[in-house]
C-alpha cells in the first residue's frame, strides 16, 4: 500500500518525467482515494458536508463547452480567431436561446452544425482567409476553468469545437450553454488584446438553465467547505474522464 501511495503521489507531482511502465493507472488512483476515505470515515471526520453532492457530478452533462482553435499563434491568425468566435457566437446564441435545457441545445447545435460552420467561414471570408473549418459536437476534457467568479472543474464535457486551419494556435473557451459569454472570454493567454473575460450570470439564469443549487455553490461558492467539494469532483472528474 506504501508503494501504491507513493506511485499516485509522484505522479500527480510529475507525470511528464514518469516513464510509461510506472505511470499509475485509474485504478491504483481509486484505490487510493477509496482508502483514504475509509480512514477519514473510520476515524469520525466529519467529511461528509465536504463531499460532492450526488447532482453535483451532472454538472459536466449541465452545461455545453465553446472551444475555437487558431490555425496558429501569428498576430494574423489569433485575429481571425477573434472573427470566427464572434461569428459563431451570434449564430450559437440565436439557436440555443429557445433551448429549455442543455439536451435541447445539444440537439439544436447537432442539428446546425452546418450553419455554425457557415458563420465561420463567412467571418474567414469576410478577413480575406480560404482557411478550412471543421466543426464538430463531442465530449472532450477540459481544464479547471475560471470565469469571471464562476468556475468549473477539469473533466469531461460536452464541447462545440471549432478548428480553424491547422489549429495549432493558442485556445480560446467559453460556456455556450447556459449562454455566459457577452463578449470576448478566456484564451491560453488572457492579456491577448480583445479576449477579455466578461459574463453575465445571476442564479436565477442558472437555475433557468437547469442547474441545481448544490451545482451553483459548488461552481460560484468560495467557502472552505465549498472548495474541499470542488477539489474532490476535480479529482473525480480526472479520474473517471
Amino acid at each position: 500500500m506504501r508503494r501504491l501511495f507513493a506511485r499516485v503521489f509522484r505522479g500527480r507531482a510529475n507525470r511528464s518525467g514518469i516513464s510509461k511502465a510506472d505511470r499509475i493507472s485509474k485504478a491504483d488512483r481509486l484505490c487510493v482515494f477509496l482508502v483514504t476515505f475509509s480512514i477519514l470515515c473510520a476515524t469520525s471526520l466529519p467529511v461528509f458536508g465536504f463531499l460532492p453532492d450526488a447532482s453535483d457530478y451532472d454538472i459536466y452533462d449541465s452545461v455545453i463547452r465553446l472551444h475555437v482553435l487558431a490555425n496558429s499563434d501569428s498576430d494574423y491568425d489569433q485575429q481571425l480567431k477573434l472573427k470566427v468566435r464572434d461569428g459563431i457566437l451570434e449564430v450559437a446564441a440565436k439557436l440555443s436561446e429557445s433551448a429549455a435545457d442543455v439536451a435541447a441545445a445539444r440537439a439544436i447545435l447537432a442539428d446546425n452544425l452546418d450553419l455554425v460552420a457557415d458563420a465561420a467561414k463567412e467571418a474567414l471570408k469576410n478577413e480575406g482567409s480560404d482557411y478550412s473549418i471543421r466543426v464538430t459536437l463531442t465530449r472532450e476534457s477540459y481544464p479547471t476553468r475560471e470565469y469571471g467568479s464562476l468556475r468549473l472543474p477539469a473533466g469531461e464535457y460536452t464541447s462545440l469545437r471549432v478548428l480553424i486551419g491547422e489549429a495549432e494556435g493558442h485556445n480560446w473557451w467559453c460556456v455556450l450553454f447556459p449562454q455566459l459569454c457577452l463578449a470576448p472570454a478566456v484564451s491560453d493567454e488572457p492579456t491577448r488584446q480583445n479576449e477579455t473575460v466578461t459574463f453575465d450570470y445571476d442564479d436565477e439564469k442558472l437555475i433557468a438553465a437547469g442547474l441545481t443549487p448544490s451545482q451553483i455553490e459548488l461552481i460560484t461558492g468560495d467557502s472552505p467547505r465549498v472548495t474541499v467539494r470542488f477539489r474532490l469532483l476535480e479529482f473525480l472528474g480526472e479520474l473517471f474522464g
